[in-house]
């Protein structure tokens, strides 16, 4: 069975191209990922603007295609729809440089699920070894913390925990592994501030101001300590790549588990409604 691709803004069959010379040899590889569901790609845009200032941040140019967000929209659909990935799922945009020379990749991976993911079991986590600068604003993208993502997960081989809380140089809490994360003490909903050095994945606005809509207060924090952590009744976390996980426990500390029911509601609502 084929499976197509986009390079350079064209769907071919990934089948006819060789891209071993991109994967081989010294590049500069920068990706967004995108959820796609309910017909549509909702936050395409927002993606996209991610995208392009990631590329700013290392100083490479935006390739022509990506100027049209109607084009990109509609050759992605048409990858999609040839690859016959219906339901929901990812779409990955890799730019690469390579001797000055750019190269665009769009692949797409499907999900069995509908909706945005948010699976019935709660997942273990704990804290990573690993610590964030927080002064660092490249900490913002995705590119920049793959890596401390790839080493994150692999500690957590051969245990019982799914993801990791990374702290920062002042101990505070800042996200977890391809998403961030959020505390409810109370009827205050808690995330660390950008200060922090946390990941700004697009849900996480989105979240924030569904929150709102809950009549829960909002607070974005820059000293969420372990031992506050100890004290929240409800954690979730969330990522367009990862969906969204409630938090059954932090280490040996267990959490319940009801405003992010409602969140996940209103979400799916959310992006139901601006899917195009």
């Amino acid at each position: 069975m084929s499976y197509f691709i986009i390079v350079n803004g064209e769907v071919i069959d990934g089948k006819e191209i060789n891209l071993s010379h991109l994967l081989l040899n010294n590049r500069v590889e920068i990706c967004q990922k995108c959820w796609f569901g309910f017909g549509g790609i909702p936050l395409l845009n927002k993606n996209l603007e991610r995208l392009e200032q990631q590329l700013e941040a290392v100083n490479i140019p935006l390739p022509d295609f990506f100027q049209n967000k109607r084009e990109v929209f509609r050759v992605t659909k048409r990858m999609l729809n040839k690859n016959m990935f219906y339901r929901s799922g990812i779409v990955r945009f890799t730019i690469f440089m390579q001797k000055k020379q750019v190269t665009s990749i769009i692949t797409s991976h499907a999900f069995k699920t509908f909706d945005f993911s948010f699976p019935v079991d709660g997942i273990l986590v704990n804290y990573s070894s690993f610590k964030k600068q927080g002064d660092n604003q490249l900490n913002l993208y995705h590119f920049f913390n793959q890596p401390l993502w790839d080493a994150a997960l692999a500690q957590l081989k051969d245990t019982y925990y799914l993801n990791s809380i990374f702290l920062n140089e002042n101990h505070s809490a800042c996200d977890c592994i391809n998403a961030n994360i959020f505390f409810i003490h109370n009827k205050t909903l808690i995330t660390p501030s950008l200060k922090t050095g946390c990941f700004n994945d697009t849900i996480r606005n989105i979240i924030l101001k569904i929150a709102a809509e809950i009549n829960l207060k909002v607070v974005e924090s820059e000293n969420i300590q372990p031992e506050d952590i100890l004290k929240m009744n409800e954690i979730f976390i969330a990522g367009e790549e990862s969906g969204m996980h409630w938090v059954m426990g932090v280490e040996s500390k267990r959490y319940v588990h009801h405003y992010s029911i409602a969140i996940h509601e209103k979400l799916n609502a959310y992006l139901k409604n601006i899917a195009v």
